[in-house]
């Protein structure tokens, strides 16, 4: 989609959205991520401008009775490098929320990815952990397309996730045998966030798809930030495999904090053929919109190993990996958040 097209949409959304919402709330959000990188791809390197993950959205409320309310997102990829978009290719749906939990339909995020970015400290930059636990022809940290998703209310801290699609490709089916479903279990005392997950992606005379996960968060004090992933996958075009990590933050100051984490994938149907991936950064910010950052990133391949560091889905610049070349990664980056919201 061009850029104009994608601005005429966004135009109409925001009016439609308006008028769905003449009484409630209605808001714009987004956010620009630019990084400069320096990527080598253990033969050659070069320079690079890439646009990560940044986004414009738009969302609505409308509160129909006390314990009832409709909720509506439309989110959309932007590429500031490039000067292109996607309308709507980010978490977008409509849903009802009250005492009952939260329902939704549409095109977002399922529970098993959800493990991934609650625990990933370099998401959406070089070093981001899906170079190694959604590499190696692993496809886990997905939207579903028809989705349909329930969220009971925390109960003990405690909140369950059900996601289904009928049809996890574009079209109409009439046999729902490429049907998904997804569902995790999280415990969150805002300290300590543990989730576990299980999602499947059944496919038309293909073996199905499936994927295990667990991960934690755990605020040690107010500077210190632990985190851990464990995941497990099957029938992947790489062979059934295993992939785990972890990673320290810590916060010096208001405005200063560092981090590290380490992701390793273990090999699957073919020997050496894991990867171990290695991740450092600086973090400075200015209040909660603005993010300057520096990170550096190495993946060690094994023999038969083709893992990426800047690839993944939320970088924007992905290298092309050969077997058993060690890519690395320097990256300088502005992260800024915007929001407005109007009462209508």
């Amino acid at each position: 989609m061009t850029t104009k097209r994608l601005v005429q949409a966004l135009a109409t959304g925001i009016a439609l959205l308006a008028t769905t919402t003449s009484a409630n709330e209605f808001g714009i959000y987004g956010r620009a991520h630019l990084s400069v990188d320096q990527l080598d791809n253990g033969n050659d390197s070069g320079l690079n401008i890439s646009s990560n993950a940044s986004r414009f959205g738009i969302r609505g409320s409308h509160q129909v009775q006390d314990n009832l309310k409709v909720l509506l997102q439309i989110e959309s990829l932007i590429r500031l490098d490039e000067g292109s978009g996607d309308w709507a290719s980010r978490n977008s749906f409509l849903g009802l929320q009250g005492d009952f939990g939260l329902v939704r339909a549409g095109f977002f995020d399922t529970p098993l990815k959800n493990v991934r970015s609650r625990t990933d400290l370099f998401g959406d930059q070089v070093g981001d952990a899906r170079n190694i636990v959604r590499g190696g022809g692993v496809d886990l940290d997905r939207r579903f397309r028809n989705g349909l998703h329930y969220q009971t209310p925390a109960m003990q801290n405690i909140t369950l996730d059900l996601h289904y699609s009928s049809n996890d490709r574009t079209g109409s089916t009439t046999d729902n045998k490429d049907d998904a479903y997804s569902g995790s279990v999280t415990f969150d005392n805002k300290e300590l966030m543990v989730m576990l997950a299980y999602e499947r992606r059944n496919r038309l005379d293909n073996p199905a798809l499936s994927g295990i996960r667990a991960g934690a968060s755990y605020r040690l004090t107010e500077q210190w930030r632990l985190t851990a992933f464990w995941q497990q996958s099957e029938s992947f075009s790489g062979g059934d495999r295993s992939a785990y990590g972890v990673g320290a933050a810590y916060r010096i100051n208001d405005a200063y904090s560092v981090k590290g984490q380490l992701y390793h994938a273990g090999s699957a149907d073919a020997d050496d053929s894991g990867a171990t991936m290695v991740s450092l950064g600086v973090d400075r910010r200015f209040g909660r919109n603005l993010t300057l950052y520096g990170a550096a990133a190495m993946t060690n391949n094994q023999q038969n190993a083709s893992f990426n560091v800047s690839a993944g889905g939320g970088h924007g610049k992905s290298l092309t990996i050969e077997p058993s070349q060690d890519p690395w990664a320097l990256s300088v980056g502005v992260i800024y958040n915007f929001s407005a919201n109007f009462g209508l």
